[in-house]
């Protein structure tokens, strides 16, 4: 199950999945790119399902994970990646913008993981993996709201893993550089010879489904960084 799944890392780690046979859940707030990734990932051969998600609301969070069970019976992986940035100086944002990039980015894997849990530990395994950022371990200047955010997606994977510890589930925040998304083109302003040297969607997402399937083995709780 995935957050954000309908672009950028999330859709790129649906495929990911898709390619390694997983039924993939796709979480999605807007309906065009969700039913969009849906219907690309079917015609591939991929079992897909898109769930209409706003992952800042609880409401909406307990009934994308409820429809998940309802027709898959269990959530294996649970990949908190949607997220906001509205980059510039903290004295400019709104409270408005302010408030949605702590809903998102914060609240939204903390009630994710709340939703999704009690099926995995019932069934004692699963996998929850936090998309952060390299700006989840040093600040800069013009990102106060999302470093917050995103520190905090770092501090959450680690103490839910200490707490989860024994029980079959495992946490991971991956922390990326910056990423050829449509998001950060926007926010960071990246010109067409600048895109060359960003990440690759699809390098995230390798890394993210190493993680779940154990292929790449790095103890529960970790901040995993990827920069190439």
């Amino acid at each position: 199950m995935i957050t954000g799944a309908g672009r950028g890392i999330g859709r790129a780690t649906a495929e990911a999945f898709a390619a390694e046979g997983y039924a993939v859940v796709l979480a999605e707030l807007q309906p065009a790119l969700g039913r969009r990734a849906e219907q690309a990932l079917r015609r591939s051969g991929a079992t897909a399902s898109f769930v209409p998600t706003d992952v800042a609301g609880a409401a909406s969070v307990g009934g994308s994970v409820r429809a998940a069970l309802r027709r898959f019976g269990r959530v294996d992986c649970l990949v908190n990646n949607a997220g906001v940035l509205n980059p510039g100086p903290l004295v400019d944002r709104s409270v408005a913008e302010v408030d949605r990039m702590v809903a998102v980015n914060l609240r939204g894997p903390l009630l994710m993981a709340r939703a999704a849990l009690p099926a995995m530990l019932r069934h004692g395994a699963g996998s929850i993996i936090n998309v952060a950022s390299q700006l989840g371990k040093f600040g800069a200047a013009e990102y106060v709201t999302y470093c917050a955010t995103k520190w905090g997606v770092v501090g959450l994977s680690e103490a839910l893993a200490a707490e989860l510890a024994g029980t079959g589930v495992r946490v991971w925040a991956v922390c990326p550089g910056l990423v050829d998304t449509e998001m950060a083109r926007r926010a960071v302003g990246v010109t067409p010879r600048e895109r060359r040297g960003l990440l690759r969607p699809e390098a995230v997402a390798r890394v993210i489904v190493d993680l779940a399937t154990g292929r790449r083995r790095v103890a529960s709780g970790a901040a995993v960084d990827v920069v190439r």
